[in-house]
């Protein structure tokens, strides 16, 4: 096992998965913005979630079909893939 994909599948997906993970930080800027704006935090919502689903998406065909097992690819996508589950479930046992 390599450290970097090898792979330019292997890559694009880690390149993907980044922005994913770094969102969380994100909330901190969302309550800076205005009420007047709340449009711009929803597109950038729905913007990073988008990229999730494609980048993981990515990671598992990277995974799959391209063989590139590399430890950063494998633990950007089992670290997004909790995040994804973590908030999933917030959402359906919390969400009000």
């Amino acid at each position: 096992m390599h450290m970097l994909p090898r792979t330019r599948t292997g890559r694009a997906a880690v390149w993907m998965l980044l922005p994913v993970l770094v969102y969380p930080l994100y909330w901190s800027v969302v309550m800076a913005i205005p009420d007047s704006m709340r449009w711009l935090s929803i597109a950038v919502g729905a913007a990073i979630m988008a990229l999730g689903i494609a980048a993981l998406l990515t990671a598992g065909v990277a995974l799959v079909r391209d063989r590139d097992r590399s430890w950063l690819l494998i633990a950007i996508t089992v670290l997004t893939v909790a995040m994804v589950a973590f908030f999933a479930v917030g959402e359906i046992l919390g969400g009000r």
